[in-house]
């Protein structure tokens, strides 16, 4: 049964139980009887109004889009998670895409998403930035927010890490115990946020007196496969590191997978320090020390950020871009030397 059926089972006007359903019944000064019978029938009959029907006549759809690179990451499941709480809270539906790391597919979805009716959008970026990619975000009216990796050269508000200073924490830390020769098993070179993670890698390195060839850089790419060569570069090498910062959390399976193939314990043949804190961190043998973001505070930012602009139109470019700091979380996994 639908709205007009209810209406015409209840001998009332369409526009009553409309009203009724969308709580505007005080509104319209539709009588406490008349109320009572329209919610006691649609309960009933389980009729609901149309979310996109009045979301079109407001000019509002009721729904936001949010498109991650890898929603198998828990990383990134769990920054989908709060943001679709939250935006729960105030009655907008989350549309959730998945680009699987490939910025081709990330500018096909981006396209499509843009081309609907959504309210607004949040974009945590595969991290390239291309001129697809910055022409479709430049010609769209839509409110966007960049969450996690930053594109450069395109104005739009972003909720980041500061990722040099998350880099100098790593190595600070592995400087501090005794390493003196680190390597980075980063994701995919052309990402920004990777790029500063080493970047404040190297200039703590700096700082102390240490030779770039101290620092051993391997990795091109984010998937299983990729990790895996890149740990395996790391790993096999006759001067092997004695202390390995893997810039993601699904670096670091790949460095699991490569030291029991090759018969290496950690952290007795070297240290491993993993960006991102994992749902298994501690529970792994040795427990993983990491680099933990505050995923559930940067996906809430974000969503603040889109949510003023949802209430206020006139406020689009007037929001104020966030960064927020690391923190790590010392466990077994590295030695003191």
């Amino acid at each position: 049964m639908n709205i007009s059926e209810l209406a015409q089972h209840l001998g009332v006007a369409v526009s009553t139980v409309s009203r009724v359903l969308s709580g505007n019944a005080e509104k319209y000064r539709i009588s406490e009887q008349t109320v009572r019978r329209v919610q006691e029938a649609a309960e009933k009959f389980q009729v609901v109004p149309d979310p996109l029907g009045a979301g079109l006549r407001r000019g509002k759809l009721g729904m936001i889009g949010l498109l991650v690179p890898d929603i198998t990451n828990p990383f990134f499941s769990t920054m989908a998670r709060a943001i679709e709480l939250r935006f729960r809270e105030t009655g907008i539906a989350v549309q959730l895409c998945d680009s699987a790391e490939d910025t081709d597919t990330e500018l096909l979805l981006l396209t499509k998403l843009l081309s609907r009716r959504l309210d607004g959008l949040i974009l945590a970026p595969v991290g390239k930035v291309s001129d697809g990619l910055k022409k479709a975000i430049s010609d769209s009216s839509m409110p966007i927010v960049l969450l996690d990796r930053l594109l450069p050269g395109i104005d739009a508000p972003s909720v980041s890490l500061d990722n040099r200073k998350a880099g100098a924490l790593a190595a600070a830390h592995l400087l501090d115990a005794g390493h003196r020769r680190l390597g980075c098993l980063r994701g995919d070179p052309g990402a920004v946020s990777d790029r500063e993670r080493i970047e404040g890698v190297q200039e703590v390195l700096r700082e102390r007196g240490f030779e770039s060839d101290d620092l051993v850089i391997a990795g091109e790419g984010y998937t299983r496969e990729e990790s895996l060569a890149g740990a395996e570069k790391l790993l096999s090498a006759s001067d092997r590191p004695d202390a390995i910062i893997s810039l993601s959390g699904q670096g670091v399976l790949g460095v699991l997978e490569v030291s029991r193939r090759l018969g290496l314990s950690i952290p007795s043949d070297f240290s491993l320090l993993a960006f991102d804190e994992q749902p298994w961190s501690a529970l792994m043998q040795p427990p993983l020390t990491t680099i933990a973001q505050p995923i559930e505070a940067m996906a809430e930012k974000a969503a603040a950020l889109l949510n003023v602009t949802l209430k206020d139109p006139k406020s689009v470019g007037q929001q104020e871009s966030a960064v927020f700091e690391a923190s790590l979380c010392e466990r077994e996994s590295v030695a003191k030397k």
